[in-house]
């Protein structure tokens, strides 16, 4: 199979983590080690709400996009469990200035060119928090922040975004790898 670049978007606890790891595991690609508790704790924190508390939440977002473009960019496949569309609708909600800056809002919208294939998984459809103390469990804050997710979605055919549909895991990985198949 030629080359593959996969990103899953969506809220917390929708099962973009648990896609990607099978992706990885079925094709043979590599899963982005960079995200957001990986940027937070090599930065001295426990979790991006420790961040916010110490005030540097706008290091943390730069620090963050640079380093999951950097990491996509040096790999010719790989499966992300967010895209850099997510961290801007994180960055939206969380430091406005920040995404509002020419730089990082070209930087998120340009990279999400470089996905084949974007699965979208809706909040309405199925979340589990599970409990994660590193989440946020506000259903609210989830359901704005999908609701802000949606709306940056580009409706452009260069990106090839696909909603994923709740019904199992099972049916999910049927459907990604019939789309992934028959994008072959």
């Amino acid at each position: 199979m030629s080359a593959l670049r996969i990103g899953f978007t969506g809220a917390s606890g929708v099962g973009k983590s648990t896609l990607a790891r099978w992706i990885s595991e079925t094709y043979g690609i590599p899963i982005k080690p960079v995200g957001s508790r990986s940027v937070a704790k090599a930065m001295g924190f426990e979790s991006p709400y420790d961040v916010d508390r110490a005030g540097k939440r706008a290091e943390f977002q730069r620090r963050l996009q640079g380093e999951k473009i950097a990491w996509e960019m040096a790999h010719e496949s790989f499966v992300t469990d967010r895209t850099t569309l997510d961290e801007l609708a994180y960055t939206t909600i969380h430091d406005v200035e920040t995404a509002a800056s020419a730089n990082y809002y070209s930087a998120a919208l340009a990279h999400m060119a470089r996905y084949h294939h974007v699965f979208y998984l809706n909040v309405r459809d199925f979340c589990s928090l599970d409990g994660d103390p590193k989440r946020n469990s506000n259903m609210h804050y989830q359901y704005l922040f999908d609701a802000l997710l949606r709306g940056m979605i580009p409706s452009s055919n260069a990106i090839n975004t696909s909603r994923l549909d709740w019904h199992s895991v099972e049916d999910r990985k049927r459907e990604i790898a019939q789309r992934l198949e028959g994008a072959a």
